[in-house]
């Protein structure tokens, strides 16, 4: 181990790799506290150069080994890695380690995103940025205040997409020639990272491939890495504040609604408390004014952070620290906590024991007007830190002092609505529902598209990959609807599509420009005269109407809600050879997969559905009855876990 600690401290240090004439590298990869766990950790030479092998060989379909060349691996492979890595769940057992199936990809809606789809989006929305900033009388400095967010980032291959667009506009200005050398391209592609890219994922995974994927585009050799800490990171984009001017909206009663898990008697006392707090207080205006100045601060102290050179290891340690300072500030850490404290009050548990730990409108309000200490702030941090809230305005400051992003990029998580609960639980889709009101259950990606439009600034654009059903249903209402009627205007789509790669899905691919546009639009390769929420060209003459002579003649049919009632079918035919009885339950179960891929349309799978029966009916037949309970007890299981992690 100590070998391996002297090869990594050549990168972090420059007093040790001076001798060997290796530049510090500094930055997250090539600091200290990223392999904390490798430095207490023992092992035997002989597992150290087994990992080694494994790292830098492997077994072609001759079973000849081959050595990995990495000098060729492109960037862009990280996505593919990530994408790999989500299969897997490292386990450790019986002081074994081993990776088993994991089901974070699916859970989290996750897929590569194929340069094909990346392409379209960026014409049709950042080329049109870049092309009114070469208007400006300083088109370098122009170019270099562009913002481009991707808010589900992965291993960062769209960003890096949208840095050498960017990067090859400003090394054309800077060199004068249509094609730069790949030097005058490699520092530009630098500065527009540095400066221009920014990235948010749930998965910490992602994130350190993201800035892995960017380091390595954007390095230059001599200099250290570009600090990106500040402009990558770890949160989900969907769950928090996105505007200062929300910390006025105080608590919303909606956060008290009683959920299962919740003590109804509790949960009703407060929402009515809640209420009846908004209610006499709805004449009374917010007061801002003692956490302006706070808010100010934090710009000011954001404007001069950027301001810090980063030409040097010793430079790059330097805003790392002053980052850590500011972030870990007074005034920043109240704003968090005042707008942690509206976030939080939809996921703390009813109950008795946690009474003193919710608040309510009428404290909250004399927090946000008094400056007094936030008492009740442990249960609030702790659910934060849990679910990642991420308040925008706070985590890029600088982007919003001039409205918002310019642009925004990306392939959003994909996930049913139906599986919302099941994945995140019921207190994340309760706030969903009210915080992108008037949606209502519908497809992850929908949340997305209203979240992204509401941080994007006048002017700027969003243009993203979506499943086709973004344009139906309870899904347009809320989604497209709601952008078209508030400024925003489809310029862009394709209305639906395979895609590429092995996910079984059909997309969309859809640009949104806030604000008026008088340029073309283009509707599958098209142009056309206007491009509705509907995703069609059609002159809008109101929703249409549901026809009632079609009432009552067809039905969604049964929704499942978690694995735990699928059998294969050979475990259906053994619990009805058991007991005939179980046939009354068990019924074939065919889904999409089965009517897309077999040609018979079979179905693969069965299911146990016991219909709105009660429990003791249920309880009849007792085979089915012991396996969904054995569900029952592991969701009630995780939930408990969860609360434990949270320090409930």
């Amino acid at each position: 181990m100590a070998i391996i600690n002297d090869n990594i401290q050549a990168f972090e240090d420059r007093y040790y790799g001076k001798e060997l004439g290796i530049d510090a590298l500094s930055s997250g990869i090539f600091n200290r506290n990223a392999i904390a766990s490798i430095e207490s950790t023992a092992l035997n030479n002989k597992d150290v150069l087994n990992v080694f092998k494994s790292l830098v060989t492997f077994e072609n379909e001759n079973r000849h080994t081959i050595r990995v060349n990495y000098a060729d691996l492109d960037v862009e492979e990280f996505g593919s890695v990530y994408e790999g890595l989500l299969e897997f769940e490292p386990v450790v057992e019986n002081a074994e380690f081993r990776f088993k199936q994991g089901d974070a990809r699916s859970s989290s809606g996750s897929h590569y995103t194929p340069e094909e789809l990346v392409k379209p989006l960026i014409i049709h929305s950042l080329d049109h940025v870049i092309a009114d900033k070469l208007k400006e009388a300083d088109p370098e400095k122009a170019m270099l205040s562009i913002t481009v967010c991707d808010v589900a980032c992965g291993s960062g291959h769209i960003l890096l997409s949208a840095a050498r667009r960017i990067g090859f506009e400003l090394a054309r200005i800077r060199s004068n020639e249509d094609q730069p050398t790949p030097s005058v391209l490699r520092i530009a592609i630098r500065d527009v990272i540095k400066n221009c890219i920014y990235g948010v994922d749930l998965n910490p995974l992602a994130v350190e491939l993201c800035k892995v994927a960017l380091w390595l585009e954007a390095h230059d050799p001599g200099e250290p890495l570009n600090f990106l800490d500040h402009h990558i990171k770890n949160g989900n984009a969907i769950l928090g504040l996105a505007h200062y001017e929300e910390l006025q909206n105080g608590i919303a009663s909606e956060a008290f609604k009683a959920l299962p898990d919740d003590e109804k008697t509790i949960a009703s006392a407060f929402k009515k408390r809640n209420d009846e707090e908004r209610k006499s207080q709805m004449s009374e205006l917010f007061d801002l004014n003692t956490v302006n100045e706070d808010f100010v601060d934090v710009q000011k102290s954001i404007n001069q952070f950027n301001q810090m050179p980063e030409s040097t290891s010793e430079q790059i340690e330097k805003k790392a620290n002053a980052y850590h300072d500011l972030t870990n500030g007074k005034k920043w850490f109240r704003l968090k906590q005042l707008a942690n404290l509206q976030v939080a009050q939809f996921f703390i548990p009813k109950t008795t024991e946690n009474k003193e730990k919710l608040t309510t409108h009428s404290k909250y309000k004399t927090y946000l007007n008094s400056g007094t200490q936030i008492l009740d702030r442990g249960a609030s941090m702790a659910i934060a830190e849990h679910k990642k809230f991420f308040h925008w305005f706070l985590e890029f400051p600088e982007v919003f002092q001039q409205g918002g992003f310019d642009c925004i990029l990306g392939n959003p998580p994909f996930l049913g609505g139906q599986k919302l609960t099941g994945n995140y639980g019921t207190n994340f889709l309760e706030y969903l529902k009210h915080t992108y009101r008037p949606v209502g259950a519908v497809d992850l990606v929908t949340y997305f598209f209203r979240r992204i439009f509401d941080v994007i600034k006048t002017n700027g654009f969003q243009s993203l990959i979506s499943t086709n059903t973004i344009a139906q249903g309870s899904a347009r209402e809320g989604g497209l609807d709601v952008i078209c009627s508030s400024n925003g205007v489809i310029n862009h789509a394709i209305r639906s599509m395979k895609w590429p790669g092995q996910a079984a899905v059909e997309v969309s691919l859809i640009t949104i420009h806030k604000g008026e546009w008088k340029k073309q639009f283009i509707l599958d390769n098209k142009s056309v005269d206007r491009i509705t929420s509907y995703l069609d060209d059609s002159e809008v003459m109101g929703k249409p109407r549901p026809l009632l002579s079609n009432k009552g003649k067809s039905f969604q049919g049964s929704i499942v809600l978690g694995k735990g009632f699928v059998l294969t079918t050979e475990e259906a035919e053994k619990l009805i050879e058991k007991d005939p009885r179980n046939k009354d339950v068990l019924f074939p179960y065919l889904n999409g997969d089965d009517l897309n891929n077999d040609p018979e349309q079979k179905p693969s799978r069965w299911v146990i559905n016991f219909f709105d029966w009660d429990e003791e009916k249920a309880r009849s037949y007792p085979d089915c009855y012991e396996i969904v309970e054995k569900l029952v007890k592991s969701e009630r299981q995780r939930w408990k876990k969860t609360m434990m992690a949270m320090k409930l």
